[in-house]
């Protein structure tokens, strides 16, 4: 099965600009959906090397809110993202807002859809970020989401460590 990300930057045709990506991950939309959305499975794939998570808080319901937290290994910098469940529909969809604390200053609110399809071995990930007004952070992002994906995909493969958690 075929892994790699697909997809770029997409005009809305609003001034804004988005991010939309699709990646094929070898483990059933509910796997791949709970590791997205428990604190236990985040904490495993969400931050980047060189950052340790922090504190994970997660009300998974329309209206429910969302923080997560990161500091750099070995250092001060702490950064958080936080926002609202808009929509939430396991293990099919789910739509929040995004919003840096203490990082990307002056960066305004974004929204994020992520769709889990059904698909011959697996699941299709389809996760549209948009409502970014700077190329510059728009491409910041899209290389976050996209080293996100390869991590989560290391851990919801038959071999991967999260596999096993989220069999249980």
């Amino acid at each position: 099965m075929r892994t790699a990300i697909e997809g770029g930057a997409v005009g809305t045709g609003r001034g804004e600009i988005a991010i939309e990506l699709r990646r094929r991950f070898r483990a059933s939309p509910d796997r791949v959906f709970r590791a997205w959305t428990e604190p236990s499975a985040l904490r495993k794939w969400w931050s980047p090397p060189g950052w340790t998570a922090g504190k994970i808080e997660i009300d998974l319901r329309p209206g429910g809110a969302y923080r997560i937290e990161m500091s750099r290994s070995g250092g001060d910098d702490r950064v958080g993202v936080c926002g609202e469940f808009l929509e939430v529909a396991p293990p099919r969809r789910l739509v929040y807002t995004w919003t840096w604390e203490s990082a990307f200053a002056g960066m305004g609110p974004t929204l994020v859809t992520v769709e889990f399809e059904s698909v011959p071995d697996g699941t299709l990930v389809i996760l549209r970020h948009e409502k970014f007004v700077d190329l510059g952070l728009r491409h910041l992002h899209r290389t976050g989401w996209i080293a996100a994906c390869n991590r989560l995909d290391q851990m919801v493969t038959p071999t991967g460590e999260l596999y096993r958690h989220l069999a249980g």
